[in-house]
């Protein structure tokens, strides 16, 4: 894991590198809205060999990063805000499926998921389905129970 803002010194191989132009365009993408302030944390996962091309773009930009391996070929490179990546490292895993439903919530929260999707993947998360859809004005039921005892069902 590193946390850091600071500049690092690359060899020439790793200079040389040139990060695939797909996964440029979404970093370039990340770094445009993080800095006009339309997001507050981004996350590209990359092959582990674009990691430090892609650290030394962050490190000129002066955006603070972090780095967690993601399996034996990747790396998940967080970066944004400092409030943001200290909760990604107070979790403390590595692995993002092992994150506990709550810890699912924050961080798609803090990466501009929309609220509504992650409630729904919260509550799917925990087994509990979602909410029935309200009623429709076409439906023949009784209202006042309707809004009353809300009911869960499992999708």
């Amino acid at each position: 894991m590193i946390m850091r803002n600071d500049a690092a010194c690359l060899s020439p191989a790793e200079r040389t590198i040139v990060v695939p132009d797909g996964h440029q365009r979404v970093f370039n993408h990340h770094v445009y809205e993080y800095r006009k302030g339309l997001r507050d944390l981004a996350l590209q996962t990359l092959p582990r060999r674009y990691g430090p091309v892609v650290v030394a773009r962050l490190e000129d930009l002066d955006i603070t990063y972090l780095i967690y391996p993601a399996g034996r070929r990747n790396v998940n490179v967080f970066f944004g805000a400092p409030e943001c990546l200290e909760i990604v490292r107070r979790i403390g895993k590595f692995d993002l499926s092992r994150y506990t439903p709550e810890e699912d919530f924050i961080l798609g929260i803090m990466l501009g998921y929309g609220r509504r999707q992650q409630c729904t993947r919260y509550l799917d998360l925990l087994g509990q389905g979602v909410l029935q859809p309200a009623p429709q004005a076409t439906d023949r039921i009784n209202h006042q129970s309707q809004e009353r005892n809300y009911h869960v069902y499992k999708t």
